[in-house]
């Protein structure tokens, strides 16, 4: 049995979204078992140590680099097999997380940043593999029909309608936010033509950003509820992907399979077809660019199942 060591929506985000997509195209595979132990919400001492000694491989999906080294240690004095997904751009400068890649029977690195540096402490053992799974249509949640009509308001008023999201409000290292809530706003608070849907599970952001505006012009949208993402994507015209730093980007590889085009920031290796820019400036000069070239995107869990499997027959 291969033991996912995550979360599962709810929160929505990249991370649970990708662990939930993995367990149901593992469904498809034979003699591949597949379970999750959700570390935020598991309770029960009995399912959580059964699941632990049945596990032939462990999967960790943990973004504290404090916490993901403890547990690798910790599954690999079991005798486990311990595979790390480094959700985000790292350049293993960081103790804990030299320890944990070294600790890992395999790791997974989301783009050419992460794998270049990884490649420095170590050659063996780790594998550039993307994160997207496509979206299981069967079961995306339908908008709200007050956010329906939002957006199609906009689509009738302006020429050309962006989305982007944003999990919740969070900050880098310099305190900066990682979502650029308030540069999109003072932006989209300028322009005529154009309008922006802002997507957050949480109202969070949105009364944060509140505070921060005396006024929020009407080409502005907010969801402000759970919802399924993707389902603003395919509403709108363009994704814009607005971030200080990133890893291999959900709603950026969801965009790309819908056929619309992208817009992000310069902070880590793109997929091809994206339009990256700088900052808002440089956004304001490429942003009519409406047909770019827009790349396939493949379903990454068939090279996750791989790995596993290899693993497996080495057991």
């Amino acid at each position: 049995m291969v033991l996912q060591f995550s979360k599962l929506p709810p929160p929505i985000g990249g991370v649970t979204i990708h662990v939930s997509r993995l367990l149901f195209q593992s469904k498809k595979e034979q003699n591949l078992n597949l379970e999750v132990l959700d570390y935020s919400k598991e309770r029960n001492l009995v399912s959580i140590f059964k699941k632990i000694f049945y596990a032939k491989i462990i999967h960790i999906h943990l973004s504290n680099k404090k916490l993901r080294f403890i547990f690798a240690f910790l599954f690999r004095i079991l005798f486990k097999n311990v595979v790390i997904t480094y959700h985000g751009k790292y350049d293993f400068k960081n103790k804990f997380d030299i320890c944990s890649l070294k600790l890992s029977s395999a790791s997974i690195l989301l783009n050419n940043f992460s794998y270049e540096n990884a490649r420095k402490i170590q050659i063996h053992k780790i594998y550039k593999i993307g994160a997207f799974i496509p979206p299981i249509e069967e079961k995306l949640n339908h908008l709200k029909e007050e956010d329906i009509r939002g957006i199609d308001k906009l689509k009738q008023k302006f020429d050309y309608v962006f989305c982007t999201n944003a999990s919740s409000l969070a900050y880098d290292e310099k305190g900066d936010e990682i979502y650029m809530g308030s540069e999109l706003i003072k932006y989209f608070n300028n322009k005529q033509n154009i309008a922006l849907v802002f997507s957050s599970p949480n109202d969070g952001y949105y009364r944060f950003l509140k505070k921060q505006f005396s006024s929020i012009s009407k080409n502005i949208f907010f969801i402000k509820e759970t919802h399924d993402f993707v389902n603003v994507i395919k509403q709108t015209d363009g994704l814009i992907r607005a971030t200080t730093m990133d890893g291999d980007s959900l709603s950026v590889k969801e965009a790309l399979y819908y056929k619309k085009p992208v817009f992000a920031t310069d902070v880590v290796d793109r997929p091809k077809g994206v339009i990256c820019f700088s900052d808002f400036e440089d956004f304001d000069k490429k942003y009519d660019l409406v047909n770019p070239k827009i790349e396939k995107n493949e379903d990454n869990s068939q090279e996750i199942f791989k790995l596993y499997k290899s693993i497996l027959k080495e057991f």
